[in-house]
């Protein structure tokens, strides 16, 4: 009588632990794609922090180059007109007899 009963409680069991597998390995792919999720926009949130950088740090260096460009047109105007003004001594008094 309980060799009859022994062949479908097998089977449960058999059944029961392939459904616990599969139940297991589901929940370990959710959790797979979470890790992979969460890795994803880690990289998407760390290249825009480095692209932003790279932008700042371009903007500061075109601004530094037309800052050089700014001061050297000022160079050369300034030179031109002292170049064009007659010198005079900075203490014209000096030497003065009168």
């Amino acid at each position: 009588m309980y060799l009859i009963l022994l062949g479908p409680a097998c089977a449960l069991i058999v059944a029961g632990a392939a459904w616990w597998r599969v139940r297991r390995l589901r929940h370990l792919i959710r959790v797979e794609r979470a890790a992979v999720q969460l890795l994803q926009a880690a990289d998407h949130r760390d290249m825009n922090a480095f692209r932003a950088r790279i932008a700042g740090l371009v903007a500061e260096h075109r601004a530094a180059e037309l800052e050089e460009q700014v001061l050297a047109e000022a160079d050369r105007i300034v030179a031109a007109e002292l170049g064009r003004t007659p010198h005079y001594p900075h203490y014209p008094h000096e030497g003065d007899s009168a």
